[in-house]
């Protein structure tokens, strides 16, 4: 019985810690989950799928089918015969135009859905990325909180050593003073760094709309990759290509305006006046071809104008895409750079603070055996501080870096979004 236990708590037990903490991948399906931003992406993806929809049914003939009852009131008829006339219609027709619009709404809401799709996957990566940015802020601020109170806690006892050796004659006032001036600066940085952390644990919670529960962020593993990407594309340069071509097709569109137009109609009509529920008895029909050109002489002046804007709107929107492109490959460039430089200068940082941890223990010992100043003591233990402080920052900074390469390039966001 003891073993079925011992085997249910290590199965149980590291779900109930795993329970009381906050993952990363966590909170940012939280946020997909609850963001308003995604519901509205959801709905526009739906009603362009709506407008394709709309766009097809365009193609299809009109047809119309009817039942009427009509009574004549300016006929006599004798006392037996019925005053109703009973009638049924069927009626079919469709006509064909040289520029027309079904040709281009099909095709503009094709170029409409592949928008939304772009944006609503964009959306997705932009929440994604901003969660990880907000937790790995979170992470930051509890390091710093921690370095700021161990440097809390060392500052209290070289102010007690402080004390002691003041007592003694081997301080003097002005020393004892420094030191107290010391630990309140360090009290200072404690509690501004505290109450930093507390509001951006509650700006994060409160963009996903849920409660904080206080549990432990789970610092996430990570993996910097420094292999150079080529720009080719991205979500929102494929929206503004899209967005081009749907203004191709307008200026067609209006170009072809300029011709006549003709159309080709055909109708047919299924018309009876006995009883409309004898379909075999539906005799009488109507069917007619029509052809028509007709040419707006006046309305061409018009067309003219309406072209020579969509001329001049399509060259500047073509140009926007150019410019785009060429400052998205430019930001890459940046973005690469900047990785590189960020993770060369971790590296350093890892180096330099294990020197600075060792220049702060010798500097303790020999402050303790009075063979350096609290003016030099102050400088190691400030030097090692700045460093602790400037290689966790540049740690998240790496990080964050990574994943706006790949929000820029519309990849993954850690590998998943």
């Amino acid at each position: 019985m003891k073993k079925i236990f011992s085997i249910i708590m290590i199965v149980i037990l590291p779900l109930i810690c795993l329970a009381e903490q906050y993952t990363l991948e966590e909170l940012i399906n939280v946020g997909l989950e609850e963001s308003y931003d995604i519901q509205q992406e959801i709905v526009n993806k739906k009603n362009s799928s709506s407008i394709f929809r709309s766009s097809v049914y365009g193609l299809l003939p009109a047809v119309t089918a009817g039942v009427e009852r009509l009574k004549y009131y300016d006929q006599i008829y004798e006392p037996n015969e019925t005053d109703w006339n009973k009638s049924g219609y069927l009626t079919l027709s469709k006509s064909f135009f040289l520029n027309d619009p079904s040709y281009y709404n099909i095709h503009t809401s094709i170029y409409g859905m592949k928008n939304t799709k772009r944006s609503l996957d964009e959306t997705k990566k932009q929440i994604a990325y901003y969660v990880f940015a907000s937790y790995l802020g979170v992470l930051e601020l509890q390091e710093t909180l921690e370095i700021q109170q161990n440097n809390l806690e060392l500052q209290n006892k070289i102010q007690q050593q402080i004390k002691v050796q003041y007592e003694t004659g081997n301080k003097s006032l002005l020393e004892l003073k420094q030191s107290e001036v010391s630990f309140i600066d360090y009290e200072i940085a404690v509690n501004e760094a505290t109450n930093l952390l507390s509001r951006t644990r509650k700006d994060l919670f409160s963009y996903l709309n849920i409660d904080d529960a206080g549990f432990e962020f789970v610092v996430p593993e990570y993996k910097i990759n420094l292999e150079k990407l080529e720009f080719i594309s991205n979500n929102l340069l494929e929206q503004k290509l899209n967005t081009l071509k749907i203004n191709k097709l307008i200026h067609l569109q209006t170009t072809m305006n300029l011709l006549p137009t003709i159309s080709i109609g055909y109708s047919f009509g299924h018309y009876d006046q006995g009883d409309v529920n004898a379909f075999s008895d539906y005799t009488r029909d109507s069917q007619s071809l029509i052809l028509s050109a007709s040419w707006n002489i006046f309305g061409l002046m018009d067309n003219f104008e309406n072209i020579l804007r969509s001329k001049r709107n399509l060259k500047i929107q073509k140009l926007d895409y150019v410019k785009s492109k060429r400052d998205y490959n430019l930001q890459l460039i940046n973005l690469q750079n900047d990785l590189e430089t960020l993770k060369r200068s971790f590296d350093l940082y890892e180096e330099k603070l294990k020197l600075a941890e060792e220049n702060l223990n010798m500097a303790q010992e020999h402050f303790r055996l009075g063979m350096i100043s609290l003016l030099d003591m102050d400088r190691s233990k400030i030097d090692f501080q700045n460093t602790q402080l400037a290689r966790i920052q540049n740690n998240y900074q790496l990080m964050k870096k990574q994943e706006e390469i790949n929000l820029l390039l519309s990849a993954k966001i850690l590998g998943k979004w």
